[in-house]
């Protein structure tokens, strides 16, 4: 019994997160389900933010075509504000990934 295989402290972690993400997909409708038509307002509010933001990304990469996205376009206003959007936009990334 010494040659098992044992899982390290990454890959359980990672195989939690994908089972408690893969469920919550799955689950979604049955949710969705008993709380009604304000679900539906929810998608579309939803909806026209994130419009509203591709279409403020797609007008500062016309005016200013630079590489960075938002840590350079906040960049340009001071350095210091362009770093805490740069560590604000990553961790973002990570909690909304987890999520």
């Amino acid at each position: 019994m010494s040659s098992a295989k044992k899982i390290g402290l990454f890959a359980c972690t990672g195989v939690v997160a994908g089972n408690m993400m893969g469920s919550g997909i799955a689950l979604l409708p049955a949710n969705l389900a008993s709380i009604g038509g304000i679900a539906i307002w929810g998608w579309i509010i939803s909806i026209i933010g994130a419009m509203s933001l591709a279409y403020v990304y797609a007008r500062l990469a016309t005016k200013n075509p630079q590489q960075g996205g938002p840590i350079a376009y906040a960049g340009e206003i001071s350095p210091a504000f362009g770093f805490q959007t740069g560590v604000l936009y990553y961790h973002a990334n990570w909690i909304g990934n987890l999520a």
